[in-house]
């Protein structure tokens, strides 16, 4: 094998598959890079058999053919190019000759008919999604923040994705203690049944997607879920198993309301919650008339008090919460936005809105301090 393409264009597309190869793998080819050259085009995949990204760019093939090798070695080496050409080269033995400008190397690589086979995108899906790519980044910063770590419980692992209704989509994210949902409106089939995209493929949808406004399709078609976006496919396994049902975390009504601005409070929790514990991050969140009291002590460090004023005039109330989770869900919106908290009792969770925006809540449970 061996082609022509331009560095900025191949940099583009290994940036796209660093996200999917494994560090540390038992299966060495997992590490490495698939490069395929026919036509007038060269196309690069990579995968851990669960997520896969393939990457389609110009180039001019000289002899085709497909080569494989250390996938972030190459990425380091190409960003480190000048501007200009890369020629890549297969030569006897697996090994890989790139070079560009003056610079020459040689790459130890591995038979390309080694590389797992992946999956293709359906001509004719089961169920399609098309959406701008510009709503899906929101929604899945919106929640993808809130996605368990915890791998045994493996249905919440991922961003559960259905059909509320007709042209509107729903994603939600929950690690047992908080609870992310957005809904938005979009084109094509419904999903009839809800399904859970993992973490990882949902990242690494948010990496295809972050450059322009072009419109994505997400195809669903049996246990297999494949975004396509311009020149870029990425397919993944869907999370096995029940998401919860997460209407019964969403209280029905909040009889306390309190309005505040976003960057006020924000930077009052994260002043706060310094002294707090490293493990349970505890702060105290006191609502009285006009004003809402951030509090944490921590016995080995000391204690932290602050005031924020806010729109209230409800009976006091106190409720103690995870600082970091409300830390990070004020982080995702917009610093100058208009904030609705609501609350019930010391016992009941929050809810936090942004004003003006209905479709969008964040509901995190309440902890003993």
């Amino acid at each position: 094998m061996e082609l022509t393409i331009d560095r900025n264009e191949l940099l583009s597309s290994l940036y796209l598959v660093q996200g999917i190869v494994e560090r540390r793998t038992t299966i060495p080819i997992l590490s490495n890079v698939l490069l395929q050259a026919d036509g007038g085009s060269a196309m690069l995949a990579a995968t851990d058999q669960e997520v896969g990204i393939r990457s389609r760019c110009a180039a001019v093939v000289k002899k085709k053919g497909s080569l494989t090798t250390a996938a972030r070695k190459l990425y380091e080496m190409v960003r480190e190019f000048p501007e200009g050409e890369v020629r890549i080269r297969s030569a006897e033995n697996n090994w890989i000759e790139v070079s560009a400008g003056r610079s020459r190397f040689r790459l130890v690589g591995m038979d390309p008919r080694e590389f797992p086979a992946m999956p293709e995108p359906p001509a004719a899906a089961k169920t399609t999604v098309r959406i701008s790519a510009q709503v899906l980044s929101e929604m899945i910063e919106h929640t993808v923040f809130a996605v368990s770590g915890d791998e045994t419980r493996a249905n919440l692992n991922g961003v559960f994705m259905e059909c509320v209704e007709r042209g509107r989509l729903r994603m939600v994210a929950t690690d047992g203690h908080r609870l992310a949902m957005i809904t938005r409106a979009v084109e094509g089939t419904e999903l009839s049944k809800g399904v859970i995209v993992p973490r990882k493929a949902v990242m690494e949808m948010r990496k295809i997607i972050e450059a322009g406004d072009e419109p994505v399709e997400l195809d669903l078609d049996g246990g297999l879920v494949h975004l396509r976006r311009g020149a870029g496919v990425m397919s993944a396994r869907l999370v096995e198993g029940e998401f919860p049902d997460y209407n019964q975390v969403i209280p029905a009504r909040s009889e306390r309301l309190a309005f505040f601005e976003n960057s006020n409070v924000g930077a009052a929790l994260r002043r706060v919650s310094i002294v707090s514990s490293e493990r349970t991050r505890g702060v105290k969140v006191e609502l009285s008339a006009e004003k809402i009291e951030l509090s944490s002590i921590n016995p080995e460090v000391g204690e932290g008090v602050e005031e924020v004023e806010v729109e209230y005039d409800g009976p006091p109330v106190s409720v103690g919460f995870n600082a970091r989770y409300l830390i990070e869900a004020l982080g995702i919106l917009p610093a100058d936005a208009r904030i609705e908290l609501g609350l019930n009792d010391e016992v009941s969770p929050g809810v936090l809105r942004p004003v003006g925006d209905t479709d969008y809540c964040y509901i995190v449970m309440p902890m003993r301090l």
